[in-house]
């Protein structure tokens, strides 16, 4: 891909509207309330809606205290993985920039209308403003990208394996275990043969025109991949603790819905909570609100979780993995700012001073040799 010119826009991050969010979550707050009352009078065919509303007024705290608590390991291990492979290519990217980004990439991918590329985003402009450059910045991410997503795609495989296997007590529709758990396995597959081809293509050049920008990303793009891959692999063979970080982000992250499970019934089993954690998370990608939590909800139902333990327990999960870290997402955006304005600051050039020429020294007057008196 061709290198990306910086301009004005890339100095600065985006200045966040406190009221705007305020009242951008005040809304659907206020609708979901009136819409929890309407449905616990309601009762009838919204049943299922009134009792897991009761459920929720019943939770043990103590469950959601823990669960809390998970989350927040959660983006520990994100900050430590993301630490790992910053903190190879550059040297500014170390623990404290690695936790700013990853916060404020939390806030922005929870907060803004961005689809759920803000977290990505942010983390490409902080590297780009560390130093790297478009191609290195892309490359960086995507190896980060790749070591966090092998797990989520082994996850996949090897939970709707062993329920499609019969190996757990879980008991299902075939294709909603089998079909996941191919899937990932031909990703993995087919990102190990990126791999082994990566590097033995044209090397990508820089074209003009938007046309041409486009065809030539998507003919980079498996090239890209590869070697990510390849990057990726190689941290892993240098079994750097800070690799358990991927395992942390998604594993604590699916015991926050473990524990709302136990908070409000009997969870179903573990193997279950998995598939329905992992295959839930691919609805992520549908650009509808909701959309996670409906297919989350959907994979319980169809293991036979009860309707109202499902929904609440995915609604509680929701509102713990998006709000406990946006708030403080959005006090970290200063630091970051101020980071990054420091980085710039060490950029500039620093203005040429004329050469200090010694000042000459004072003449001594001469003295003459007293004259002997006559």
């Amino acid at each position: 891909m061709p290198a990306a010119t910086d301009t004005s826009a890339d100095l600065a991050l985006p200045s966040l509207d406190l009221r705007a969010l305020a009242r951008r979550a005040a809304v659907p707050a206020a609708l979901a309330a009136a819409a929890a009352l309407a449905l616990v009078v309601a009762g009838g065919p919204l049943q299922a809606f009134a009792d897991a509303i009761r459920r929720a007024l019943e939770l043990d705290p103590r469950w959601v205290v823990a669960a809390a608590a998970f989350e927040l390991i959660s983006f520990a291990g994100y900050v430590g993985l993301l630490w790992l492979v910053g903190s190879r290519v550059s040297t500014r990217l170390g623990f404290g920039a690695s936790a700013q980004v990853t916060l404020g990439g939390a806030a922005a991918t929870r907060l803004l209308p961005t689809g759920g590329v803000g977290g990505a985003a942010l983390t490409l402009w902080a590297f780009r403003r560390a130093g790297l450059g478009s191609r290195a910045a892309t490359r960086t991410l995507l190896t980060f990208l790749v070591v966090l997503y092998a797990v989520f795609l082994t996850a996949i495989a090897i939970s709707g394996g062993a329920i499609a296997l019969g190996l757990t007590s879980a008991h299902g529709p075939l294709a909603l275990s089998a079909i996941p758990a191919v899937a990932a396995a031909v990703g993995i597959v087919a990102g190990l043969a990126l791999a082994a081809r990566a590097g033995t293509g044209r090397p990508p050049v820089a074209v003009s025109g938007r046309l041409a920008r486009v065809r030539g990303i998507v003919r980079d793009t498996p090239e890209a991949i590869g070697l990510a891959v390849r990057d990726a692999l190689r941290l892993v063979r240098s079994l750097d603790p800070r690799l358990l970080g991927a395992v942390a982000w998604w594993g604590f992250d699916a015991a926050v819905l473990w524990a709302m499970l136990h908070a409000f019934g009997a969870p179903p089993a573990f193997a279950v909570i998995v598939l329905g954690y992992f295959v839930g998370q691919v609805a992520n990608t549908i650009p509808i609100p909701g959309a996670v939590s409906g297919g989350m909800v959907g994979v319980l139902l169809a293991f036979g979780v009860e309707a109202d333990l499902a929904l609440t327990s995915v609604l509680a999960y929701r509102a713990i993995a998006i709000w406990l870290p946006a708030p403080i997402g959005l006090a970290t955006l200063g630091a970051l700012r101020k980071t990054i304005a420091g980085w710039g600051a060490e950029d500039e050039p620093q203005p040429e001073r004329a050469p200090v020429r010694p000042l000459p020294l004072p003449l001594r007057p001469r003295t003459e040799p007293a004259r002997a008196a006559a």
